[in-house]
């Protein structure tokens, strides 16, 4: 609860006579749905606004103060926020793609709440091939780790970085906010767009500090992560170029949470195609094919966990499929073009 929320519904404030503050003046400078005694009235777009609200005022603070219990119903109510807007924009299109299956559709279940709507994944998944959103990668998996974390959180329980938490949930808010300018915003009559310029004004605002932190963070990791660009990758847990492979102890220097191979690989799963195999170098099983490192973010090359090595990329012999080293553009490994050669000199 806010020091404004306090102040609201504790009554014994305003008896306290070193405290000068007019009750219906404070209150009245609430949104309507904060006033008390208000009714519940919250469609698609307001509600979620009043998630991202929420989140917001979670997160804003200084991130030393910033809690736990914060973290969490941010992480809850920004998951909800996404479910919200992003079905609403499904329904625009057709109300019957919120349901979990289109073909058993029934209105009276779409009013009434009593459907089962589709997943996260189905709603991002309908929403590139049906309605021909320009959803990207990036935030398709921002969108997917989002739903992961909210599952843990609500279902097993969670633990994780704070950092992590908090970088995730700017990334995903980014999208939304975005989400909300080109695809919600603009369809709302002129009455209900300029009921929700305050709150996005407010929203952009948290945002922007939020952003901001991260952004101010890397700035002073910049120095520290310099020396090792060329083993540096994007962190699994918080999606920033901060991870540093080493030898036996790949720590992201943002989120400061630890990462070996299995994890790196299987946390892939959101947009990499990351395997690993035996390093040449120190010949342990951490060497992760196809990776990007800082220092050359548009080549994939192998990095070795154990070690910290990189090599280029291994391909696929089109001939006999097994991987191997190519010096230049070769399509097929030495021992196939030997062998073929051999057979064109016969």
């Amino acid at each position: 609860m806010t020091a404004q929320d306090w102040a609201a519904n504790d009554p014994t404030v305003f008896d306290d006579p070193e405290v000068f503050i007019d009750r219906e003046a404070y209150i009245a400078q609430f949104r309507p749905v904060e006033q008390p005694g208000s009714e519940v009235n919250f469609p698609p777009i307001a509600n979620g606004l009043d998630y991202l609200l929420s989140v917001i005022g979670s997160l804003i603070d200084d991130e030393e103060r910033v809690s736990a219990r914060d973290l969490k119903y941010a992480v809850l109510h920004l998951q909800a926020a996404a479910e919200v807007l992003l079905k609403y924009r499904l329904q625009q299109e057709h109300w019957t793609l919120v349901f979990a299956d289109p073909g058993k559709a029934r209105k009276e279940e779409l009013a009434d709440g009593s459907l089962a709507s589709c997943t996260p994944a189905q709603t991002v998944d309908r929403l590139r091939r049906i309605v021909g959103l320009p959803i990207g990668d990036k935030d398709a998996a921002a969108l997917t780790k989002l739903a992961k974390t909210r599952n843990a959180l609500q279902h097993y329980g969670l633990t994780d970085r704070a950092r992590a938490v908090e970088a995730r949930t700017a990334e995903v808010l980014d999208f939304l906010v975005r989400f909300l300018d080109e695809q919600l915003l603009p369809a709302l009559s002129d009455e209900d767009r300029q009921r929700s310029t305050q709150d996005m004004r407010t929203i952009r605002g948290g945002l922007s500090r939020m952003q901001g932190f991260v952004t101010r963070r890397m700035q002073r990791l910049r120095a520290e992560l310099e020396p090792h660009r060329n083993r540096t990758v994007v962190c699994p847990h918080c999606d920033q170029w901060a991870l540093v492979v080493a030898d036996g102890d790949s720590k992201c220097r943002f989120c400061t949470v630890r990462t070996d191979t299995i994890d790196y690989v299987l946390r892939g799963d959101t947009g990499s195609n990351a395997t690993f195999r035996r390093c040449p170098g120190c010949d342990d099983h951490t060497l992760v094919s196809g990776v990007l490192t800082a220092a050359a973010p548009d080549v994939p090359v192998d990095l070795c966990f154990s070690c910290g090595k990189t090599f280029p990329a291994r391909k696929n012999c089109l001939r006999c499929n097994r991987r191997f080293q190519p010096h230049d553009f070769e399509t097929v490994c030495a021992v196939c073009l030997t062998d073929r050669v051999a057979k064109e000199d016969q």
